[in-house]
């Protein structure tokens, strides 16, 4: 079972990019899923919003889905 930010996540680039959730999981990465650069700013702007996280700064499309819930778990304590 998906972890409630891993979901979060999943959801926002689901939204992002139009894939179903179900066809992402937490070892692709924003590359591998097809997202730009210019998508990317804007995920990284919404996930900035939506968990109160003040830098998102590392975050680029060669991450991995685990490795931004990871980000965001890490900053959210």
């Amino acid at each position: 079972m998906k972890q409630p930010i891993e979901s979060t996540v999943i959801n926002a680039i689901s939204s992002s990019i139009g894939i179903p959730e179900d066809a992402i999981n937490a070892d692709q990465s924003l590359e591998d899923l097809g997202m730009t650069s210019i998508l990317a700013v804007q995920l990284s702007s919404r996930l900035q919003q939506q968990f109160g996280i003040a830098d998102m700064d590392g975050m680029s499309t060669s991450n991995t889905i685990g490795e931004i819930v990871d980000y965001i778990e890490s900053k959210a304590k």
